[in-house]
């Protein structure tokens, strides 16, 4: 018998399997994942980096981006802050230290959809106090019920591994605090870009006050 849950994912009870499967969640770390993910949209680096940001908004149920705007090549959903896509790769990535691995999983591990496919290293700053969550897994489509888009099975994304933390989270800042920081670089860029334009005929200007004055004292 097929429960609703299982409509969008025949054969898989999609509730079952996200209580069971679970993937650690380091608070106050840099927590590093590595993810697979499919090339069936031809993606461009930029469309990596927006698309991670999306898959990030179903997996931590936040906004696309910061309210603030990007900072350093950085976004943010909800508790998963800083997030930052690190590398990309046709060949597997692999961390030294792994917390959990996709093998490790109960019974079989997610499939990701036939074709090629790229693998993404990826860090956030955790700021939330959970210690697991439901592995993520995401199919992409148009229109679709949430159990196809967190079926297991023919993914357009999965998680591979994550990493034992290394490091503390930065401190966080807020919106109004990561706009104010991009403000100022900009101001000190802005400063230091009109002093490279303006030192050269300042030298100039220098150099032949210089001359002036020794052609008076000979």
């Amino acid at each position: 018998m097929t429960t609703i849950g299982d409509l969008g994912c025949p054969g898989v009870d999609v509730e079952e399997w996200r209580r069971t499967n679970r993937v650690p969640l380091f608070p106050g770390k840099v927590n590093r994942w590595i993810l697979v993910r499919t090339l069936r949209d031809d993606p461009t680096p930029d469309d990596l980096r927006n698309t991670l940001a999306a898959v990030f908004v179903k997996w931590f149920e936040g906004t696309l981006l910061d309210p603030a705007l990007p900072f350093h090549d950085t976004t943010r959903s909800a508790t998963a802050d800083l997030i930052k896509l690190e590398r990309v790769s046709k060949e597997r990535l692999m961390f030294p230290r792994v917390a959990r691995r996709r093998d490790d999983l109960s019974g079989m591990p997610p499939l990701l959809r036939s074709g090629p496919h790229v693998w993404l290293e990826v860090s956030f700053a955790y700021r939330g106090q959970q210690l697991d969550m439901p592995w993520p897994v995401r199919t992409g489509a148009m229109i679709q019920l949430e159990s196809s888009a967190q079926c297991p099975y023919n993914a357009d994304w999965i998680l591979d591994s994550t990493a034992v933390p290394a490091e503390d989270a930065p401190a966080e800042l807020s919106s109004g605090g990561k706009l104010a920081e991009l403000l100022g670089e900009k101001g000190r860029q802005i400063k230091q870009g009109l002093w490279g334009e303006l030192w050269i005929p300042l030298v100039i200007a220098g150099s032949g006050l210089l001359l002036f004055a020794f052609a008076r004292r000979a």
